[in-house]
């Protein structure tokens, strides 16, 4: 099956793109987002870059693919295609640049309109000043012509300024939704999993260290029970307050599922893991979660690994600190390492 997308190329090879290959990257942009989120595909750069060549297949040749041919398509792509990944990292930022270029582009037809405006009004005044001058009223009959041609195209450009507008926001909103926990703006599972995967392959090559910790809400489903889902929410939406004042910007932190966090320290050894850990409970101890006619106070389990040679992969880190976390339960001081 021969394959060809012409915006691939030019991307890989910088040049130029035309309008009708913008129009086209929009396009493929707003389909491929849609499909990931609808897929549930985790939009990691080979996978973006991978269904980018797709989708980019896909409308340069107008077709209307089911879901079950659109996988057929990539299978048959990728049994022969190579992709390069800086294409991913290259479609947003031409999406901008085209903004910007209608942008530009309204700015100037604009000036040239209000430029226009003022010789009409001149012209107008010469004219029934002489109005033996045939020539001035023809000028200013091509005059009025030209201004309203002017007119069609700015409300045309104003129109293509409100389209990239909303889908610069509904990507905005697919990829808040595909990384993002909705209800404490956290990273979702998927995503703190890519981040534990990516931090991983990192110290497997360069031995670059971190520490893993899980925690959860002690006795949550009593929370819900009692109090209702309602309250165990704003429970969990406090605690994402918590752990963002309380981390820094570099730790990768995540809703794991249900009242389980998950947080990962780069740079960090097991013994300053376990502080943090500690921080963080005494924090979660002393906070008055209040929840509307609710005021509750709450306590939390922690696990801590610190991830080094005797770990294989992912799945097996992720056994260890769950391991550790039921451990935690158990103990007074409710953290295992």
């Amino acid at each position: 099956m021969e394959v060809k997308c012409s915006i691939y190329e030019k991307i890989r090879s910088g040049e130029e793109l035309t309008e009708d290959d913008k129009k086209n990257l929009k396009e493929i942009i707003r389909r491929m987002f849609n499909f990931f989120v609808e897929q549930e595909i985790l939009p990691t750069p080979n996978n973006y870059a991978k269904w980018f060549f797709v989708f980019c297949y896909v409308v340069e040749n107008r077709i209307e693919p089911t879901v079950n041919e659109l996988i057929d398509i990539y299978y048959k792509i990728f049994k022969e295609a190579k992709i390069d990944l800086r294409v991913s990292g290259e479609i947003e930022r031409i999406l901008n640049e085209v903004k910007h270029v209608i942008y530009d582009y309204l700015d100037t037809v604009q000036g040239y309109d209000r430029k226009l405006g003022k010789h009409e009004k001149k012209l107008e005044e010469v004219s029934a000043q002489k109005e033996q001058m045939e020539i001035l009223r023809e000028i200013l009959q091509e005059l009025t012509e030209l201004r309203k041609t002017n007119q069609e195209l700015i409300e045309k450009l104003k129109e293509k300024q409100q389209y990239v507008e909303k889908l610069k926001k509904e990507l905005e909103t697919l990829k808040k939704q595909a990384f993002v926990d909705y209800l404490t703006g956290l990273k979702n599972r998927r995503s703190i999993e890519k981040a534990l995967y990516d931090y991983f392959n990192d110290f497997q090559r360069y031995k670059y260290p971190f520490s893993v910790i899980m925690f959860d809400v002690n006795n949550f489903k009593e929370i819900n029970d009692k109090y209702g889902h309602p309250v165990g929410d704003c429970v969990l939406r406090h605690i994402g307050d918590i752990l963002r004042k309380y981390l820094r910007a570099k730790d990768a932190i995540g809703r794991y599922g249900g009242d389980e966090f998950l947080i990962i320290l780069p740079g960090v050894n097991l013994q300053n893991a376990v502080k943090i850990a500690r921080r963080l409970k005494n924090a979660i101890e002393n906070y008055f979660f209040d929840c509307g006619d609710k005021e509750l106070k709450v306590s939390a389990s922690f696990g801590v690994v610190e991830v080094n040679d005797r770990f294989r992969s992912v799945e097996e880190i992720l056994r260890e600190v769950d391991k550790k976390l039921y451990e935690a339960k158990s103990k007074d001081e409710h953290i295992a390492y």
